[in-house]
């Protein structure tokens, strides 16, 4: 599932506020797209405390460093909104491309990553003007997005390509594309900027790259179309959520091997883990809920329901 065809309704906000102080336990925000809505997970609770109306079909989630603002992708209207967490309410709406997806944003927060469908390109945009830096051409449909810890590199999957860029952050070019598994979506960089995992959607597998050279280091195979990424447990374990069967496989990075195979909801698409480094959270597409897995038993251990359609693609947990 990339988009929902459907007409996008008048940008009027209807938010329903936190019910629960700022200072509790993380909040993990998810957007649904069929509701055209972002529900907003208190950890703690293990329940949404909010859901805040977001138009546009949202898809795409990044969560600014500092945890006082979320972006969220809005492919149907053609850009991403702008969530401030103290209020709880959108404060702005940007326009940035015609296809917008995947978002990110750097460990400094000054910029924010759009990737473009439609039109192959990444829109660079500064976290203070919301305004378009600079347009960066890269592959055929590219989908997710990493920074690297260092903030000098910028990975791009490119779907339709086959491929994934390493763009400069310092130039804005890209200076490396290689080619990965068939149709890759999902990526995640560990933390010390070492490795990319990159989820390949239908040749069923994860490539796992080497940064410096970008050269393949791994193939792992895992189960019926894999869409996202995440680490937990101080990056021994990458989990995949694999859309089509309902599953999430766990690999062991060190080995590089498939170590279990858990079912989780309908379409499990986003995927993040939470700041505690061990439950993991999955955006099921066709359930409209989210499942938590305990990375260490390797069992789901709450099903929390959101909104309809949920996808939550990108790194959507808050501090």
């Amino acid at each position: 599932m990339f988009f929902v065809k459907c007409q996008v309704a008048a940008i009027a906000v209807a938010t329903t506020f936190f019910t629960v102080p700022l200072a509790a336990a993380p909040f993990a925000y998810i957007s649904n797209q069929l509701d055209d809505s972002i529900s907003i997970i208190d950890s703690e609770q293990g329940k949404v405390v909010a859901t805040v109306r977001v138009p546009g079909k949202p898809a795409g989630v990044a969560v600014a460093p500092k945890g006082d603002r979320v972006y969220v992708s809005t492919p149907e209207a053609k850009g991403f909104a702008v969530l401030d967490v103290k209020k709880g309410e959108l404060i702005a709406k940007v326009a940035v491309s015609d296809g917008a997806l995947g978002i990110t944003t750097g460990p400094d927060g000054k910029r924010i990553y759009v990737a473009d469908w439609y039109n192959n390109n990444v829109d660079v945009v500064d976290a203070d003007s919301l305004k378009i830096i600079k347009t960066i051409p890269v592959g055929e449909s590219p989908s997710g997005l990493a920074v690297s810890p260092d903030n000098h590199w910028l990975y791009v999957a490119n779907r339709l390509s086959n491929s994934v860029s390493k763009i400069d952050l310092f130039k804005l070019t890209v200076a490396k594309t290689v080619l990965v598994g068939s149709h890759p979506f999902g990526l995640t960089i560990d933390g010390r900027g070492e490795r990319i995992y990159v989820a390949n959607v239908q040749s069923d597998n994860v490539t796992v790259l080497e940064t410096n050279r970008m050269l393949p280091i791994a193939t792992v195979k895992v189960n019926a179309q894999p869409y996202a990424t995440a680490l937990a447990l101080n990056e021994s374990r990458l989990l995949v959520t694999n859309q089509d069967d309902g599953s999430v496989s766990v690999i062991d990075t060190e080995s590089l091997k498939e170590i279990a195979l858990i079912e989780v909801g309908n379409k499990p698409e986003g995927i993040a883990t939470h700041p505690d480094d061990r439950h993991v959270y999955v955006a099921n597409w066709f359930d409209s809920t989210v499942s938590v897995i305990d990375a260490k038993t390797l069992k789901v251990i709450d099903t929390i329901k959101t909104g309809k359609g949920s996808r939550a693609f990108g790194q959507f947990f808050g501090k």
